[in-house]
C-alpha cells in the first residue's frame, strides 16, 4: 500500500473521510499454499463494503445516529447537513461510486468485499453501481455471503444463480492460483451448501473464507465443513482506546500464526456504537454494546495507516500459513 496515498484516503482537512473502508481484509496471494511468486510484490488488501449510504430504510436510521453535531466527524464525505440535527446521506448516484473506486485505487486499495444482500435491496445498490462503472477495471471486488442466503424459498434460485455469475465477472478478486476469493458471515444453513454445490457444477472453485471471532477455534470448526481458511469481519472488543483495541485485534493475527491456521487478517478502523447506543438502529436493538459504559477512543488516520502497515508485514512474514 503506497503510504501517501493510503494517508490522503484516511485523512481529508484533517477527519478521517472512510465512506467505505469499514474494516481492511489483508492476505498474501497464497492462500491456497503456491509458492511465493516474483509477481507477488506485496500483499493483497481490501476493504469491507456495507453500504449504509445507498437509501433505504437502513440510510434513513443512519442518518438518524449521525444525525446529532458531535457526531459530524463521522459522516461520509458526499452527506449534506440539513440542520444542527439532520443530515442527508445520498451515496447512491454513480459519480459517488465512481469517485470512490478512483479514491481507493490511488490509495492502493486491490479489492472491496461487499456484504452481499437480496438484489432488490437497497443495500445492493453500490454493488450494481460497481459493475456499471466505466473504470471499475482500476479495483477488484469480492463478495461476502451474508442476507441474500436467506431470502424466500421463491427468491433463493434467482439469489443462487446471481451469486455465481457474480463470480464469473471480470475484476472479481482471485487467489495467486485463480481460485475466486468468497467470504461467509452468517449462520450455517442448507442454502450455503446447496450453493457451494452449485458452484462446483460450474468448476469455479472458490477459495472460502469464513468471518467469525476466534481464529483457532473457528479454524478447526470449520475446516471440516470445507471452508479454506478463516477471519473476522470486526472486532467489538469492550476497551477504552484505539490502540487497545488494534492490540486485541494484532494478539488475533499472533495467535493464528501460532496455532498455524489459515488466517486473513482484519485490519480495524474502530468499534465505537454510541450513535447507535443513543439512537438505535432496528438490526441491532438486542446487541451487547447497549449495556457498554464507554467505547474506543476514535482512531487518528496515522493510527490506522500504521496498523495496515503492520498487518502487511505479518502476512509477508507468514505466507505459509495466510
Amino acid at each position: 500500500m503506497k503510504r501517501s496515498g493510503w494517508d490522503q484516503l484516511l485523512c481529508e482537512h484533517g477527519r478521517i473521510v472512510l465512506s467505505f473502508v469499514f474494516f481492511a481484509l489483508v492476505f498474501a496471494g497464497m492462500l491456497s499454499g503456491a509458492e511465493p511468486s516474483s509477481a507477488v510484490k506485496r500483499p493483497v488488501v481490501g476493504a469491507i463494503r456495507w453500504d449504509a449510504w445507498s437509501g433505504g430504510g437502513v440510510t434513513a436510521q443512519v442518518e438518524r445516529t449521525l444525525g446529532p453535531n458531535k457526531y459530524r466527524d463521522r459522516l461520509p464525505w458526499f452527506a449534506e447537513v440539513l440542520d444542527d440535527d439532520h443530515v442527508r446521506i445520498h451515496g447512491d448516484t454513480q459519480e459517488t461510486v465512481d469517485r470512490e473506486i478512483r479514491f481507493a485505487a490511488d490509495a492502493g486499495l486491490d479489492y472491496w468485499a461487499y456484504v452481499m444482500y437480496p438484489e432488490a435491496d437497497a443495500m445492493s445498490r453500490p454493488l450494481r453501481r460497481h459493475l456499471d462503472s466505466e473504470i471499475r477495471d482500476q479495483l477488484n471486488f469480492c463478495v461476502i455471503l451474508h442476507n441474500n442466503i436467506g431470502v424466500s424459498a421463491r427468491d433463493w434460485p434467482k439469489e443462487r444463480d446471481r451469486a455465481i455469475a457474480l463470480l464469473k465477472e471480470p475484476g472479481y478478486q482471485k487467489t495467486a492460483t485463480g481460485q475466486p476469493l468468497v467470504y461467509y458471515f452468517t449462520s450455517h444453513t442448507e442454502r450455503f451448501q446447496e450453493l457451494r454445490e452449485a458452484i462446483a457444477t460450474e468448476r469455479l472453485n472458490p477459495y472460502y473464507v469464513y468471518l467469525g471471532w476466534n481464529p483457532p477455534e473457528d479454524y478447526r470448526r470449520e475446516k471440516t465443513k470445507g471452508f479454506d481458511a478463516v477471519s473476522a469481519y470486526a472486532d467489538g472488543s469492550q476497551v477504552d482506546t484505539f490502540a487497545e483495541l488494534v492490540q486485541c485485534v494484532e494478539n488475533n493475527w499472533r495467535r493464528a500464526a501460532e496455532a498455524d491456521i489459515r488466517y486473513i487478517p482484519l485490519v480495524t478502523t474502530g468499534w465505537d456504537k454510541q450513535p447507535r447506543k443513543e439512537n438505535p438502529v432496528s438490526w441491532e436493538l438486542d446487541h451487547d454494546y447497549h449495556k457498554q459504559a464507554g467505547f474506543p477512543s476514535q482512531a487518528k488516520p496515522l493510527e490506522i495507516a500504521q496498523h495496515l502497515d503492520r498487518a502487511i508485514q505479518f502476512v509477508d512474514a507468514n505466507r505459509a500459513e495466510t
